[in-house]
């Protein structure tokens, strides 16, 4: 056998027995299986679920004016929104949500400008229809009242990404000169 298919045994052999050996050694380990519905893990702090309308809870009427504004920045199109004009506010005549194409991304969320459509703390609505999950504004306003909100709503993310207020670190610093 020439000297470099020996070293090419060697080396094979030497990969073979590493992979051996992790693999013996969580075969001997307690397994990490949750039986989910039985038992849930917590979700993350800023877990981003499943998407629903909210009502005001002073007036109890909806948030959403359907200004289309969640419509237009969903990049896979998801969301149709069709407006009615009332005499004292907008309202959203039609609202649906493709939550079968949703990429979950918090767009349509940081847009809107009433909080109407939030995420929640959720993701169980597993189906075997995707009709299901065909969700119309009857359904959606449903899910945000049977399941808690996420952490973020739309003018809180805005709050965070808006740039800091003038005078902030620059007054303060010619405020602490002038002392």
């Amino acid at each position: 056998m020439p000297e470099g298919g020996v070293r090419t045994a060697f080396r094979m052999a030497r990969a073979a027995t590493t992979a051996l050996t992790v693999t013996l050694r969580n075969f001997f380990r307690a397994p990490v299986t949750v039986h989910y519905p039985r038992v849930t893990r917590p979700y993350p702090d800023r877990f981003r679920g499943v998407l629903a309308l909210t009502y005001d809870p002073e007036t109890g009427e909806e948030n959403c004016i359907g200004c289309r504004l969640c419509e237009f920045i969903c990049p896979p199109q998801v969301i149709k929104v069709e407006m009615l004009k009332a005499e004292k506010r907008n309202y959203a005549k039609l609202f649906t949500l493709e939550l079968y194409a949703c990429e979950f991304c918090e767009l349509c969320v940081q847009v809107c400008p009433t909080d109407a459509i939030i995420m929640l703390r959720t993701f169980d609505l597993a189906t075997t229809d995707r009709r299901s999950l065909l969700l119309d504004k009857d359904r959606l306003h449903a899910l945000g009242r049977q399941f808690p909100p996420s952490w973020a709503t739309g003018t809180g993310l805005r709050a965070m990404q808006a740039p800091p207020a003038r005078g902030g670190a620059k007054g303060e610093a010619a405020k602490d000169a002038a002392e």
